[in-house]
């Protein structure tokens, strides 16, 4: 709620307010859609819903589009997880051949072959033949690696996709406040602004009134104290709405010289007739929020892990085929082949050491979650009643009464009834309550918005 300072310039700028002030409360003039008080150009102008904003940040929001990757390369690490090891071919050849004097011969000799040999210094037949060795091999696992391997990545993948539904949540609560925040900040300028023109023409007929004689020096100082103070109020609300267009224009993934107008928001809200229970709320919050559904795919994870972790232990048997021509002692040589390393030494003990403690550590996470979820929905669930608690005190006699204040007090002044002193203290009770309906209503809103955020369901529409 940025109201403050707002509260010191309202005593003298109920000078000029006129028929400004004969209107109902809450009635303020139209806010031009962009800063344009500010003497600045106007920038293109968005007009949004907050549902509409809504549908907008999922589709377009860079950070949030980015962080739905990491549930696809999560879904890409379970596909390669269940993949099967690759199997090895091995060929093994001479280098050089002494008898052939040859570099890198490869050809086959099946049997015996008269043509195929040399004679020796002494005469004896030498064959010129080479060896050839081929061997194929595969890895199979003994203890169902490759399936538990598939469920950690499953279970990453879950824990990814909850994480990218919570940062889903978080950017929808950041959006409803900024909208909000901006909505009250631009019906706090509108009377800002209704207020600088209004003094402009007071200050200038009071300039006028001086120079005839009939009103004192020390009311056009006055008039021009609070026209300088008025200007610094209205830059520092220009200021701090800037930077909240500037949050959402980031969270809607709009170029910047799009000027955000929130629409379709009343005034002053209702507020709600009916709340669930406390206990409903965070019976939905349990159900729903993906900060607590991370901590419980955590402790899943853990236990999938510790499972592989396990399996990894027992090692992978190697099963080949084997060929060798003129490699052994006859020509043609078939051979089957089986290996495993010996778990001697290794066995993939502090993996699953801190695999067991990964169990623990997410069993306490997941405690803490839950505490946190009955918490956080309990002080929304606070907030509200407080929130609704206020703006049922504005019954329809109390906004009558304002708006009578503020006919009468402009009424008697014009007519000289009252003097200027207790004109002004009139008037500041009507600013300080006009600007207080803003706060009531912002703070009804986002208190709202806030119990949504927490229960992670749509509480209030």
């Amino acid at each position: 709620m940025r109201n403050k300072g707002f509260r010191g310039w309202s005593a003298g700028l109920g000078l000029g307010l006129g028929a400004l002030l004969a209107t109902p409360a809450l009635a303020q003039p139209t806010l031009p859609p962009t800063a344009s008080a500010a003497g600045t150009a106007s920038p293109d102008t968005l007009r949004l819903t907050l549902a509409q904003a809504q549908e907008q940040f999922l589709s377009r929001n860079f950070a949030l589009l980015a962080q739905q990757f990491n549930v696809n390369i999560a879904q890409a690490a379970v596909r390669q997880a269940l993949l099967r090891d690759n199997p090895n071919f091995l060929v093994l050849n001479n280098l050089y051949n002494p008898v052939a004097k040859s570099f890198f011969p490869f050809n086959f000799n099946t049997g015996y072959d008269p043509t195929n040999t040399v004679l020796d210094a002494n005469g004896n037949s030498i064959s010129v033949s080479n060896t050839v060795n081929l061997q194929l091999t595969q890895l199979f696992s003994l203890t169902g690696v490759r399936r538990k391997a598939g469920d950690a990545a499953r279970a990453t993948a879950e824990v990814q996709q909850a994480q990218f539904e919570d940062a889903v949540r978080q950017g929808r609560f950041q959006l409803s406040q900024t909208f909000f925040s901006i909505l009250a900040e631009r019906r706090r300028l509108a009377l800002l602004l209704a207020e600088r023109r209004q003094l402009m023409r007071l200050l200038a007929g009071t300039r006028e009134r001086l120079r005839l004689g009939t009103v004192p020096g020390f009311d056009v100082t006055r008039l021009e104290l609070e026209q300088q103070t008025l200007e610094t109020q209205r830059l520092d609300q220009l200021n701090q709405l800037s930077q909240d267009q500037s949050t959402l224009r980031v969270l809607l993934a709009v170029p910047g010289s799009t000027f955000v107008v929130p629409v379709g928001q009343p005034d002053l809200p209702d507020a709600p007739t009916t709340l669930p229970t406390l206990a409903e709320l965070q019976a939905q919050a349990v159900a729903h929020r993906p900060d607590l559904l991370v901590a419980q795919r955590g402790i899943v994870y853990a236990d999938q892990n510790l499972r592989y972790q396990r399996a990894v232990a027992t090692p992978k048997l190697q099963l080949g085929l084997s060929y060798a021509n003129q490699g052994n002692a006859y020509n043609n040589f078939y051979g089957i082949q089986a290996g495993i390393d010996l778990p001697v030494f290794n066995r993939n003990q502090g993996n699953v050491q801190a695999a067991r403690f990964s169990i623990q550590q997410n069993g306490l996470q997941l405690s803490q979650a839950r505490i946190q979820v009955e918490q956080d929905v309990a002080a929304a669930y606070e907030q509200v009643q407080r929130a609704q608690a206020l703006r049922q005190s504005l019954t329809p006699e109390y906004l009558r009464s304002i708006e009578n204040v503020s006919r009468d007090a402009t009424a008697d002044f014009n007519r000289r009834l009252i003097g200027l002193v207790d004109f002004i203290d009139k008037i500041r009770a009507y600013r300080d309550a006009q600007l207080s309906l803003i706060d009531i209503s912002t703070r009804l809103q986002q208190a709202e918005q806030q119990l949504n955020f927490t229960t992670n369901t749509v509480v209030f529409p």
